[in-house]
């Protein structure tokens, strides 16, 4: 059975508080001290230019940076442990996607100014030499990766060339397939499971709606299976976004909808209405969703936690107190999973802009566990508006969070100050 509609972002913003007002006497869970300390040794590491980051089941930490069109041209790859950094020269643009595998195995993937898809491997050593992997006019593309280091890329090609599908298992060669009936334009996702399937999500244009399709492919086939359908949205550019467990099943966000599948073998169901700003992050057999909501008086972030298959009822991770400096500002928020479901919630509202220190920081990094306990909430420091917040968080070492602090637009802009400025923090377990 289809979800109800949803009207587009006027109707999702007040569903979105009406259902905040319902759930006001739901309080967060008290701090206690708990993981979530700035881990020793691991220093913030300032940079200009937004920075990919992963942490491997080893415990390595690899960066992708590259800075935005426009600014200082800074591009490089690095890999550090326990605060040591090796930095390589990369020709990378903007534009880029890093994951890892066992052991210290990571890819790097991104398309060129000219438009076509290139990669380079770490084997352990070192990464090799740039190679090209789709000749093309590729202008966006979207990736993900399970912990065997295999990779499933989307890339949306230019003047509606279509939407195809690459794969590259670790170790062997990448395979590139179209995606049938899903034009370079509409938004898409995609997710690689840790048996090796590969899910793309999709949300065709029906007049003034959208409906979410869906087609998987599994490890060592080339055939996409024919599309189904998974629901309605009353809007014509819905945020799409699928993550899966590490038993393989999945949860969709499309719209202010989720789904979620309850087994493998089953269809994804209709659950509930989050946000257009939700979050998702997937474990070995769990999946939490957070989102930003509120009422007249605070900001909240709210969470439900997919434990196996049973849903856990919906808290409130994180409150404040909302203000003149707030009042019309944006939640913007970041999450990351470990084995064994602990989460990790990197939080930022962008406040306005002030010389004289009226305007405080709003933000906060808060580590909750798998019984939905507020283990730690601590600030992060000043969040830039209008960009996100990364986290990244392995089997071992440490989260990574990775966020813009420096506004472009302040007032007055010195001729000393840097074109933009991005913070890397790291937090023990």
């Amino acid at each position: 059975m289809l979800p109800p509609s949803v009207r587009g972002t006027t109707s999702t913003r007040v569903l979105a508080t009406a259902v905040a007002g319902l759930l006001t006497g739901l309080a967060a869970a008290p701090a206690a001290a708990a993981p979530g300390d700035p881990a020793p040794g691991w220093a913030p590491r300032p940079e200009e230019a937004h920075r990919e980051v992963v942490v491997s089941s080893s415990g390595e930490v690899f960066v992708d940076a590259s800075s935005e069109g426009g600014y200082k041209d800074i591009n490089y790859l690095e890999r550090g442990s326990a605060g040591s950094w090796v930095r390589t020269p990369d020709d990378s643009t903007h534009v880029t996607h890093l994951a890892t595998g066992p052991g210290d195995y990571a890819v790097s993937v991104w398309h060129s100014a000219d438009g076509d898809a290139r990669y380079r491997l770490h084997d352990g050593t070192g990464w090799n030499d740039t190679e090209t992997f789709y000749e093309g006019d590729v202008h966006a593309s979207d990736m993900d990766a399970n912990a065997a280091g295999d990779v499933s890329v989307l890339l949306r090609l230019h003047f509606d060339g279509g939407t195809l599908l690459a794969r590259l298992p670790r170790g062997g060669e990448w395979t590139v397939q179209e995606v049938p009936g899903v034009p370079a334009d509409i938004p898409a996702d995609v997710v690689l499971n840790e048996q090796g399937k590969t899910t793309v999500v999709w949300a065709a244009l029906d007049g003034e709606t959208s409906i979410v399709r869906r087609s998987i492919v599994r490890a060592g086939s080339t055939t996409l299976s024919p599309p189904t359908t998974i629901g309605t949205l009353n809007n014509n550019e819905p945020n799409l976004s699928i993550v899966s467990d590490g038993e393989g099943r999945e949860t969709l966000i499309g719209g202010n909808l989720l789904w979620r599948q309850p087994h493998t073998s089953r269809p994804l169901e209709y659950r509930l209405r989050t946000s257009v700003a939700a979050r998702l992050a997937a474990g070995d057999t769990a999946t939490r969703v957070v989102w930003p909501t509120g009422t007249t008086a605070r900001h909240e972030v709210r969470s439900i936690l997919f434990d196996d298959d049973v849903q856990q009822p919906q808290t409130t991770l994180w409150s404040h107190p909302r203000t003149s400096c707030t009042e019309t500002f944006r939640t913007r928020l970041g999450i990351g999973m470990v084995p064994g479901g602990r989460s990790y919630v990197a939080i930022g509202v962008t406040r306005r802009i002030d010389s004289d220190g009226v305007c405080p920081d709003v933000t906060g990094f808060v580590t909750v566990d798998r019984a939905d306990r507020v283990l730690n909430t601590q600030p992060l420091g000043y969040f830039a508006e209008a960009y996100t917040i990364d986290v990244a968080a392995g089997a071992a070492g440490p989260i990574a969070v990775e966020f813009k602090n420096w506004d472009d637009h302040a007032d007055p802009i010195h001729e000393d100050q840097p074109d933009g400025r991005y913070s890397m923090l790291f937090f023990r377990r």
